[in-house]
């Protein structure tokens, strides 16, 4: 069985058998990996620590026919907010379960891990909503499911003021171009939008409106639950937390 070396951020893991773990690795080299960990849940085992959600490691895998094998782990670094801020873990894992449910297995993306060691590192130091939501657009652009939102989805006329919005026709449509199930599109909206995209987590400050937030978030989740057929399971966390006021 070849061995191989990667760069990998932990985006998922489920408890296998008395001792073991199925591990969702996003990777530098080969994206997105799901590997089997071996006796990591014993407290003596090697692997124990890194197999945490949110870890950032360096691994050694060995391939298998079926699925790929933890073999090392050393923790390159760990996000203590992710770990031990419910908030955070919450909106965190609305990341991670984008990733898993979006990115198809083996396809590397080398500038996407880039952008998420950013993201996981900006969810350490700023809102984690405004930065998931920030992260999910972001990440987007990279999967082929982006929206497009400056120029006419119909005729690719820029947009200038406000306009409509189609998910089914894919972004932002001008007015001659409008069909009838789309919506309004308010200028300053798109513009939020956009500036959420493109954001420079190392150097940007963002601007906040609550209520272009929630319009923004909510569009985003709209057009998720589209793709996949269904919510987003870690909405419930999120929303469990905001029950409980955490």
């Amino acid at each position: 069985m070849a061995l191989y070396q990667t760069e990998a951020v932990v985006l998922g893991s489920k408890n296998w058998g008395d001792a073991d773990k199925m591990m969702t690795f996003f990777t530098k080299e080969r994206g997105l990996v799901r590997a089997a960990a071996f006796g990591c849940r014993r407290p003596r085992s090697p692997l124990a620590g890194g197999m945490q959600m949110f870890s950032y490691l360096d691994l050694q895998l060995s391939e298998g026919r079926r699925v790929d094998t933890v073999r090392q782990c050393l923790l390159r670094r760990h996000y203590r907010k992710l770990s031990e801020d419910l908030t955070a873990m919450a909106y965190g894992s609305f990341v991670a379960e984008f990733l898993r449910e979006f990115l198809p297995e083996g396809q590397p993306e080398p500038r996407m891990f880039a952008a998420l060691l950013d993201i996981l590192d900006a969810f350490e130091r700023r809102n984690p909503r405004v930065t998931a939501v920030a992260a999910v657009y972001q990440l987007m652009e990279f999967t082929g499911l982006q929206l497009r939102y400056e120029n006419c989805v119909h005729c690719g006329r820029k947009i200038e003021g406000d306009a409509a919005f189609s998910m089914h026709e894919g972004g932002v449509l001008c007015r001659d171009c409008a069909t009838p199930d789309a919506k309004a599109f308010p200028e300053e909206l798109r513009h939020f939008i956009v500036g959420l995209r493109d954001f420079d987590w190392q150097r940007g400050e963002l601007r906040l409106s609550s209520a272009k937030l929630i319009a923004a978030e909510q569009l985003l989740l709209a057009y998720l639950q589209d793709l996949l057929g269904r919510p987003l399971k870690s909405l419930a966390f999120i929303q469990q937390l905001s029950m409980t006021g955490s």
